[in-house]
């Protein structure tokens, strides 16, 4: 409990002094937060997301060959970070979620066991969401598995929303664990104008909320539009644990 408020006091004061001039919209109310998924497997673009100068949130996915590595020199930097968990897509065994996935018949032992073998892996992490998981965003019992994990090592959750009725949220404040969810996805079409396209589709949002989250992914259109979009991003940009509600 101790080590995890201290590491989130870390993350929000070196936020605080590397990203001065956004962390003064915190004072404001329209708040856009952005979370990077897939992080782990390319050292050079992560260092290049991180040169961005944005507070963003990168999440990491626990098998990927740098994980433990970029995940400890970013929460050194301030960067939020994140568990990217693999979990049972509803199209599975087309899609695969990857090595020690939470599967619909993983029992609670088991889940608990994945759940810690990723935190051992990214001990800094402050939250977590899931990498694929539509089928377990529909699921009460898997879900409550991992609210209680989250309750017990002081995280919280982001529901990537891969489904309409995901029920992330709804069972996280059951058990009183911070939940934020995606409203923005930002790079489904792999284009720099589309993905620009729904950075501006975000902001956009921000006249009718007053925070908005959204989720791209750790490749080079992606960077490059969030490079050419930087100076007006930082004007709404915080850190995801600043829009939990």
């Amino acid at each position: 409990m101790l080590k995890k408020i201290g590491l989130t006091l870390l993350a929000l004061l070196i936020s605080f002094h590397c990203f001065g001039a956004s962390s003064l919209y915190l004072l404001k109310k329209k708040k856009l937060a952005i979370v990077i998924d897939d992080m782990g497997y390319n050292v050079e673009l992560a260092h290049k997301l991180e040169s961005l100068g944005l507070p963003i949130a990168f999440s990491f996915l626990p098998y990927s060959p740098y994980t433990h590595e970029l995940s400890t020199e970013a929460s050194k930097k301030g960067f939020v970070v994140m568990i990217h968990m693999p979990s049972q897509p509803e199209d599975y065994p087309k899609d695969n979620p990857g090595k020690d996935a939470i599967f619909l018949w993983t029992s609670k032992e088991e889940t608990f066991k994945r759940l810690e073998e990723a935190y051992r892996i990214i001990p800094t992490a402050l939250g977590l969401n899931n990498h694929m998981g539509s089928a377990i965003l529909r699921d009460p019992v898997h879900l409550d598995y991992i609210m209680e994990f989250l309750k017990e090592h002081n995280l919280f959750f982001v529901d990537s929303a891969t489904v309409k009725d995901s029920l992330g949220c709804v069972e996280a404040k059951k058990f009183k664990v911070p939940c934020a969810k995606r409203r923005v996805f930002l790079d489904n079409i792999k284009q720099v104008a589309y993905i620009k396209g729904q950075i501006r589709v975000a902001l956009r949002m921000l006249k009718r909320y007053n925070d908005i989250l959204a989720i791209g992914h750790c490749n080079e259109k992606t960077y490059e539009a969030l490079y050419e979009m930087r100076n007006v991003l930082k004007r709404y940009t915080v850190p995801v644990i600043f829009v939990l509600k």
